[in-house]
């Protein structure tokens, strides 16, 4: 027994032993499992282009994407794209001829003598490259510099160049917005938040093309044009000439705004607003007669007409043959107050806030320094001015059902649902769209009728105001049109800013120059609009 107590003493102890040695070897190799583990990971970390080094640069701030900008049809018009800062460390470079090799193979626009400087420099972080693309990245981590840092950013991106710019806008280097969209919806596109527009990048094509075109047949110094949709106020298309490209790689000359951020004197499309305001206050009637046979005299001023009948004319008339004489007479029986009444219902007289926060104020007579000659020239848009979106949508109230619906480019509760304004009634609205029409199958805007759609509009001519003195040889030229004018859903309209009579063009109005392109656009955008053509509608 005793024998077999001291085995089991002995046993009890060797187990004891034996024990502490096993756990002493699990824990062994759980350190040495967990440090394989640690270190493999490590060097897989490592090992994927600029993931570990992008956090070396310890006092990076983590950036926000910011958020895309995009047209009616989810198309990007802004995007932010992921691109790498190289910066030296104050670390040494190991091989420094080798690094400075690789670097310029890899980008070799940088500046040599700059470049050896910056890989020598001792400072805590010197920027070496900016905008790398992933590959070229990747091709610099590889060469394994420690002193070599990457740092994430995004470069702003405009898929669409120079077409959409002047309403989509630009970013600066603090990727703060400049100008356009991206200017008004700064801090919510800072927050990531995506901003829909009402543009279709389509028709601005098509738009943008046509007038680009236009320069070299028509040597315009600027043009115009404007796509909205009359029942609803969405702009749908909106470009200006000369235009520039946001793009950061290239060299950025910002050109005005001319949608909204520049006013015009119009002419004789106010004439439109005019006759429409006199037959809603039931003061003429398409019977209405008006004596043009010779200029209309007030005080020491005299109106002549541009192409003179000198006859009476009818309303009907005095719209298509444009007759400052027939405008002028019943601006005056309408009279200054009821004039400026019509003007301020249609925000003719108010800056327009569509989302584009460039943004001119109109430029009106006040009414008490108004006399009766300003009545009669304001009735066909002379020393008035106003921006070309400001026009088109008071315009559209005449053809629309009679309602002035304050346009907008950004899908927004607060423009969406904005209040309409009723300015005319439906028996003025049929009598607008019959001259409309007329005064393309007949009158000033007759280079237009051979259109395949329906289509009506009215021209204006004006003269440029250049430090108060009208300059003859200068003019603006444009022409609203609205289609189908038997049932409109489209209004377009187009300016030209100093065309020129040269070659095969015979003037400087508007059935030279701003009727043609409106033809040729609404050709184009016609089928993309899914409109008929006038074999498939019922007249």
């Amino acid at each position: 027994m005793a024998n077999a107590d001291k085995s089991i003493k002995v046993d009890g102890l060797e187990k004891s032993i034996i024990d502490k040695c096993k756990q002493r070897i699990i824990a062994i190799a759980v350190i040495f499992f967990v440090s394989f583990i640690t270190v493999n990971i490590k060097l897989i970390d490592i090992s994927k282009p600029l993931k570990a080094k992008e956090y070396i640069v310890k006092d990076i701030k983590k950036l926000n994407k910011r958020g895309n900008i995009l047209d009616r049809n989810g198309n990007f018009l802004a995007v932010s794209m992921p691109t790498w800062t190289l910066k030296k460390t104050n670390d040494t470079i190991y091989n420094l001829d080798f690094t400075y090799k690789k670097i310029l193979e890899t980008i070799p626009n940088l500046d040599k003598v700059k470049l050896i400087k910056n890989l020598k420099s001792k400072k805590k972080q010197q920027v070496i490259a900016r905008q790398l693309t992933p590959k070229s990245a990747k091709i610099i981590n590889k060469l394994g510099e420690p002193a070599l840092v990457f740092e994430k950013e995004y470069l702003r991106v405009y898929p669409y160049n120079d077409q959409i710019s002047h309403i989509v806008g630009i970013t600066g280097k603090g990727k703060d917005g400049l100008a356009g969209i991206e200017r008004k919806y700064n801090d919510i596109l800072n927050d990531g938040v995506d901003i829909y527009l009402t543009l279709d990048s389509r028709i601005q094509y098509k738009i943008f093309s046509i007038l680009t075109k236009g320069v070299e047949i028509y040597k315009y110094r600027g043009a115009v044009g404007i796509v909205i949709d009359v029942n609803t106020g969405e702009l749908i298309s909106g470009v200006s000439i000369p235009s520039f490209n946001p793009n950061a790689y290239h060299s950025i000359i910002v050109t005005p705004n001319q949608i909204t951020g520049s006013n015009f004197e119009l002419g004789s499309v106010f004439k439109a607003i005019t006759i429409a305001s006199a037959l809603n206050d039931n003061i003429i009637t398409l019977e209405s007669k008006f004596d043009a046979r010779e200029p209309l005299q007030i005080g020491k001023y005299k109106i002549e007409d541009y192409h003179p009948k000198n006859r009476i004319l009818d309303l009907e008339e005095v719209f298509i043959h444009s007759s400052n004489i027939g405008a002028s007479l019943i601006a005056l029986e309408l009279g200054k107050k009821r004039q400026a009444y019509y003007f301020e219902k249609l925000g003719l007289k108010n800056k327009i806030d569509s989302g584009i926060p460039e943004v001119e104020h109109p430029t009106f007579y006040s009414l008490n320094e108004i006399s009766d000659v300003h009545v009669a020239t304001m009735s066909y848009g002379h020393g008035i001015s106003v921006s070309p979106l400001n026009i088109v949508s008071a315009l559209a109230a005449t053809v629309n059902g009679g309602e002035y619906i304050r346009p907008y480019v950004v899908k927004d509760s607060k423009f969406i649902n904005r209040p309409r304004v009723r300015v005319f009634d439906e028996r003025v609205i049929n009598i607008m769209k019959n001259l409309y029409r007329s005064n393309v199958e007949i009158g000033t805007g007759k280079n237009i009728k051979s259109s395949v759609y329906l289509v009506g509009g009215k021209t204006g001519t004006a003269n440029k105001n250049e430090n108060g003195s009208y300059i003859r040889k200068k003019v603006v030229s444009s022409f609203i049109s609205f289609f189908p004018i038997n049932n409109p859903k489209y209004a377009l309209f187009v300016l030209v800013d100093e065309p020129k009579a040269t070659g095969d063009v015979l003037g400087r109005t508007p059935g030279f120059n701003a009727v043609p392109l409106s033809k040729d656009i609404i050709t184009e955008i016609g089928p993309i609009l899914g409109e008929k053509t006038i074999s498939k509608v019922e007249l």
